[in-house]
């Protein structure tokens, strides 16, 4: 029994919910699928379609509750023990992506990853493209991403996302932290979903801020759960070196020249770990 959860905003997921639906149904267990839709500001998608199934559930919420919420909102909705979360914005890779799954049930916490699309779109989408691929794939290293992963309801329901998180970023590193820290054990397979990297550079740069925000958040009142942190180990050490104001000064003069590289067909993301150290020392300046 699998309850399939997708907390969706601004997205087609027709797509996905059929590719769901039909590996679901393929492998004949009993499951679910609901999707909240957290107050789209544009409905892209065909919710009759969506509702021609009796498995298949829609919530659409009348306001935003943020990434956090909406997961532990479709947490308590869903019927069944074993979770499977997948964001919309993402689509399966493997073809028995369901039965992957299934074959690891016992597990606690499994994480399932993600990877790019195999064709490098032009710029100003090259950024996000390229960060998913050296950063967030599950070919390079196990990465904790809350985009494609199942658990236990009975985890989650006692070790919630932290709904004070209403922004985007590291809602999804707290939380696999804190499982780690209270003893649950996370798990990690080569099932991953395909990032759909739709996102221009300036909106990604953008949710980066937001999320560099968080973690000046976290730094304060989690800091135990995160010491092997890059940008905070990389902060203290400039910070213990009276070179934090600095740096974040340097950062700031040439955030143009930055910005210009990380908008174009080639960013590095040397680059971009410069302008989000920067960006995190200005932060730390203002607390």
């Amino acid at each position: 029994m699998l309850s399939i959860l997708i907390p969706t905003y601004n997205y087609n997921i027709n797509p996905l919910v059929e590719e769901l639906y039909n590996q679901a149904n393929a492998c004949d267990i009993k499951f679910e699928i609901i999707i909240v839709d957290d107050a789209s500001s544009q409905i892209k998608y065909n919710s009759q379609e969506l509702w021609s199934s009796k498995n298949i559930s829609l919530k659409v919420l009348n306001e935003n509750i943020g990434r956090s919420a909406i997961r532990n909102l479709l947490a308590s909705l869903s019927s069944y023990e074993n979770l499977l979360f997948v964001d919309a914005g993402t689509f399966p890779k493997p073809k028995q992506f369901i039965n992957n799954y299934l074959e690891v049930l016992e597990g606690d916490v499994v994480i399932g990853g993600m990877i790019q699309n195999k064709t490098k779109p032009k710029k100003p989408y090259t950024l996000r493209w390229l960060y998913t691929k050296e950063r967030e794939s599950v070919l390079n290293k196990n990465i904790s991403t809350s985009a494609n992963f199942l658990i236990k309801k009975s985890i989650i329901l006692s070790n919630p996302f932290d709904e004070t998180i209403k922004t985007y970023g590291y809602e999804d590193l707290l939380f696999f932290k804190t499982l780690e820290s209270n003893g649950i054990t996370l798990q990690f397979i080569n099932n991953p979903v395909v990032h759909d990297c739709d996102e221009d550079a300036r909106t990604f740069i953008k949710k980066t801020e937001d999320a560099l925000k968080n973690l000046h958040n976290f730094s304060l009142s989690h800091s135990n759960l995160l010491i092997d942190n890059k940008i905070l180990r990389t902060y203290n050490l400039l910070n213990r070196l009276f070179l934090d104001r600095i740096f974040g000064m340097l950062i700031k003069i040439t955030r143009p020249l930055l910005l210009k590289n990380l908008c174009s067909s080639r960013p590095s993301l040397f680059v971009f770990d410069l302008y989000k150290l920067g960006y995190f020392c200005n932060l730390k300046q203002k607390n």
